[in-house]
């Protein structure tokens, strides 16, 4: 069953468990803390980005910036970096730069849509084992008639996002056209931003020109649902199918079932003919999140505070007709935003057989090929398209790609990023428009 373990502690870590009836049990810990504040460093530069990497070229004038004659095949581009580790309201600042056509093995993209996860806070922060390396590689060389700029090193910020091909390289137009819609392959590429070059091996299609031109693919499919596709389904996916083999009538038992993943655990297990236990806090408004939850798909609902209950553990019996929840069960942890150690009781293991595992999506994708991370998203995809995966609940921030006043978008960004953070604001994402 896949469950936030029913033994969890308060800061329960978010976790799945499975049983056959069979369970499975998902955790996921939800606490979060911000970092100490830290110094924000000013980006005055100008930046020309080559290829899927980057290079160093010379300092562009206003001119080259807004595509004059010379400068056709650049791309103005916008960014939100950060040069130093901190609270993301602190340390995030936008970068404008120029990009080149890319090169050979790469294309180049324009950002649809990105959210603002967990993880990328964390990341932010300082506190994500994942780091993207800092470089100077957005920014342009100094002119030869100006003595050298101090040169900070920052990083992109964002790890998921939906893009549209604007420019395919020479050996990557055998996988790609221009229009094809794409999500990124793996974790730490940098995603908030209006357009970026990436090797083509690193991004995943989800939307083809040919196809979207006669009605199909995953054309009905909204935008958010594309931009948010890579980690909570893609996450729910793989706990669904790799550490048991689930069978119509056996049961996930999930923690945080209210949560990105969680939902997507609901809406994935009922074409399986899975059923859910789901567990939830005990807050203002849980009503209105255990109806959008049935509306889901959720078989059964709990509030944290049932937890431990006799009463409860009776009720689960019922549901489940007599079965033990929690024995030969597998519990599987995928997060750890309480930063606590997750306790297990020996006598679980013991004598009720129940292993436990974790589950990082950002390592099993960079263990799998590109075949396979294709196959896990058309898959997810499909199941999109018959209509049994709700739209995402969010707020949409507008990224204006034109904008030419830098402060006015930074702000605007930052406060999105900053509602994300503090939580209590529901699902938050950048619109590229």
């Amino acid at each position: 069953m896949a469950t936030r373990a029913m033994h969890a502690s308060k800061a329960a870590a978010p976790t799945l468990s499975l049983m056959s009836r069979r369970t499975m049990t998902l955790h996921n810990p939800i606490t979060r803390s911000l970092a100490r504040p830290m110094t924000t460093k000013s980006f005055q530069h100008t930046a020309i980005v080559t290829g899927a990497t980057v290079s160093q070229k010379r300092h562009l004038s206003s001119s080259a910036w807004e595509g004059s004659s010379g400068f056709k095949d650049l791309t103005r581009a916008t960014a939100l970096v950060y040069s130093e580790y901190g609270r993301p309201t602190e340390v995030l600042k936008v970068l404008k730069h120029t990009l080149t056509p890319p090169g050979d093995d790469a294309v180049q993209v324009q950002f649809l849509a990105s959210p603002i996860n967990p993880a990328d806070i964390n990341q932010i922060e300082g506190v994500y084992p994942l780091k993207p390396p800092m470089t100077t590689h957005l920014y342009s060389s100094p002119s030869a008639t100006t003595s050298a700029p101090t040169l900070t090193p920052v990083a992109v910020a964002g790890n998921e996002g939906v893009a549209k091909v604007t420019k395919v390289g020479s050996k990557a137009s055998s996988h790609f056209k221009v229009g094809d819609w794409v999500v990124m392959g793996s974790a730490g590429l940098g995603t908030w931003r209006s357009h970026g070059n990436f090797l083509a091996k690193d991004l995943t299609k989800v939307r083809s020109v040919e196809k979207m031109t006669e009605g199909g693919d995953s054309s009905s499919l909204d935008i958010v649902q594309l931009a948010t596709l890579t980690v909570n389904p893609c996450t729910a996916y793989r706990m669904l199918r790799d550490f048991r083999t689930l069978s119509p009538g056996d049961y996930v038992i999930q923690n945080g079932a209210n949560s990105g993943v969680g939902e997507a655990v609901i809406q994935l297990a009922r074409p399986l003919g899975v059923k859910t236990i789901n567990i939830i806090r005990n807050r203002p408004g849980h009503e209105k999140v255990a109806e959008r939850l049935t509306k889901l798909g959720a078989t059964h609902i709990l509030t944290d505070d049932q937890l431990g209950k006799l009463e409860t553990k009776e009720l689960v019996k019922s549901w489940t007709k007599g079965h033990e929840v929690n024995k030969s069960g597998h519990l599987v942890t995928y997060g750890a935003m309480s930063r606590q150690p997750l306790i297990l009781p020996a006598s679980l293991q013991i004598f009720k057989n129940v292993h436990a595992s974790g589950f990082w999506l950002t390592a099993w994708n960079d263990s799998h090929s590109p075949t396979e991370r294709q196959e896990m998203i058309d898959r997810v995809v499909e199941v999109m398209k018959t209509g049994q995966f709700e739209e995402v609940e969010c707020t949409r921030n507008q990224w204006n790609i034109t904008a030419t006043d830098m402060g006015v978008l930074e702000e605007r960004l930052r406060d999105a990023v900053g509602r994300a953070a503090s939580g209590g604001h529901g699902k938050q994402v950048f619109l590229m428009e």
